[in-house]
């Protein structure tokens, strides 16, 4: 198994909140001696950055020549997200989906393997029957764009939202190991380029058995989202710098013979890091996955 890292773990900077390209995280993270990058597009649809503009097929094509240039690759990229069933909590929709749509293309010219999307809720509809079908529905298009790239589609665990008005989490699909296979299923019914994105910090806000789910989702498993919480908020802490207990879990993947990379997804690890000791940080999170590799190596 291969450590990856996504490329906003050097993305959001303490100086004002800049936004770093995307190509100078790919530099800095190669410099570090990361071999392979998840292609984080999820601000895409909220800032003029790479894919926002009518030159994205430049800087796709400038971003490929670089990866060459590097000998590195990228397995994993995540799309922009936000309620799917419920195009009213976005600004702009239809500029919402475009940038999705970009995000798809990109990846699948960039050799992506695997390209993480959340699914939607319907809050407050106890109808989950209704919920799947139109979560199918969406999805369908973006799973067909992926196909002509050879690239699969992942969805992704999520976690109950809290409402802070109310003071209480709302249930929210997704949430549950059954509703995420069941949603994979759903769609290979008709496509063989879907499967499922595990992200560990979800499951650990949900007090979820992650061993237990992992071999229930079994060979689904295409990709998965490395961070660590206090099962409380979505903190997206490194590893061993939460309540997530590693040891099982790495073990569990070697069990179920996991083939994806094993990619960061840490990107609140490192925002408020001053540029002076960014590297150390960066290296340090080279080591600790490397580590966790290890234990699976060696399960």
């Amino acid at each position: 198994m291969k450590l990856s890292t996504t490329t906003a773990i050097y993305r959001d900077r303490p100086e004002g909140r800049a936004v770093i390209p995307i190509i100078d995280c790919v530099k800095r993270l190669h410099k570090i001696g990361y071999e392979d990058v998840d292609f984080n597009f999820c601000l895409m649809n909220q800032y003029d950055l790479e894919l926002s503009n009518d030159k994205w097929m430049d800087w796709v094509k400038e971003m490929r020549e670089l990866l060459g240039e590097l000998h590195m690759t990228a397995s994993q990229a995540h799309t922009p997200f936000y309620n799917v069933l419920d195009p009213s909590s976005v600004a702009d929709h239809e500029y919402t989906e475009e940038m999705v749509r970009r995000s798809i293309i990109a990846a699948g010219e960039l050799g992506v393997k695997a390209t993480v999307i959340h699914a939607g809720t319907h809050l407050g509809d106890n109808d989950y029957k209704k919920i799947l079908k139109d979560n199918v529905e969406y999805l369908k298009p973006h799973v067909e764009l992926a196909a002509k790239y050879g690239m699969k589609i992942a969805v992704e665990n999520l976690f109950d939202k809290m409402d802070p008005a109310k003071g209480f989490r709302r249930d929210r699909y997704m949430a549950r190991t059954d509703e995420v296979i069941e949603l994979c299923d759903a769609l290979r019914e008709n496509y063989d380029n879907v499967g499922i994105c595990w992200d560990f910090g979800h499951a650990n806000e949900m007090g979820l058995n992650q061993p237990q789910a992992l071999n229930m989702i079994g060979s689904r498993l295409i990709a998965v989202h490395v961070q660590d919480n206090y099962g409380v908020i979505d903190d997206h802490l490194l590893p061993y710098h939460g309540t997530v207990v590693w040891e099982p879990i790495m073990e569990t993947l070697k069990k179920i013979n996991y083939q994806g990379v094993f990619a960061y997804e840490t990107h609140k690890a490192t925002m408020r890091v001053p540029e002076a000791v960014i590297d150390a940080l960066l290296t340090y999170s080279l080591q600790l996955g490397n580590y966790l590799i290890s234990l699976y190596d060696e399960a």
